[in-house]
């Protein structure tokens, strides 16, 4: 950011954002991973391209997050494949 400061003076602002994405993602993953376990326990196979959609950056197919999220939601509760 760049400005001015009383009288004139210049003023100059760097900021620097880092985080740490493994302990940020560990609940995606479990949640991923569940999805993946329930889907083993109905027999299914190939992608599941709901939760797919709504927990990895490059799916199968790509859904709006809510969208994504909605249909997640009714796969966990059976009513979707």
């Amino acid at each position: 950011m760049e400005g001015t400061t009383f009288g004139d003076v210049p003023l100059n602002l760097e900021a620097k954002l880092e985080v740490w994405d493994s302990p940020n993602s560990a609940g995606v993953i479990i949640d991923a991973l569940r999805c993946a376990k329930l889907g083993l326990d109905r027999g299914m196979s190939g992608p599941l391209y709901a939760p797919s959609s709504y927990f990895m950056k490059s799916p199968a197919k790509q859904f709006k997050d809510d969208t994504a999220r909605e249909m997640t939601e009714a796969f966990i509760r059976g009513e979707e494949k």
